[in-house]
């Protein structure tokens, strides 16, 4: 897995903290806007689906899949102050049963989406550190 770390007021909730996914769990603004931004370098996204966590995109090539999270590093209530919080988008593999058959591996195709992410955050100013797992 894939990890990006960043800090930035970029994409703090403007809905109240009822309408989360659940308290403290934000991402939503990230995923719509990164799901955005991909379409944009010709990247087709799913659009954002919640989770406890935060949300995701998926993105296909081929048969292959990865999952893309977004989610905040926040304590509840913290996304509607005026400060940076800390964002971590983690590109994930999911391998089909046809997949681990056939022994392929879709890490690369993951890669290369984390390339594309890692593009559009620096054209947004935001300076991003890539981890993986």
């Amino acid at each position: 897995m894939l990890q990006l770390h960043f800090r930035t007021t970029r994409f703090l909730p403007y809905l109240p903290e009822a309408s989360q996914v659940n308290p403290g769990a934000y991402g939503f603004e990230l995923a719509q806007w990164l799901s955005q931004t991909l379409m944009q370098a010709g990247i087709v996204t799913s659009y954002p689906l919640g989770e406890d966590w935060g949300w995701f995109i998926e993105y296909f090539e081929d048969e292959f899949e990865c999952m893309v999270g977004c989610a905040a590093v926040a304590e509840e209530g913290e996304g509607y102050l005026a400060q940076p919080v800390d964002w971590r988008i983690f590109v994930k593999a999911q391998r089909s049963l046809k997949q681990r058959l056939q022994g392929r591996d879709a890490r690369a195709v993951c890669r290369k989406l984390a390339g594309a992410i890692l593009a559009a955050l620096l054209t947004e100013g935001i300076h991003a550190e890539l981890t993986e797992d």
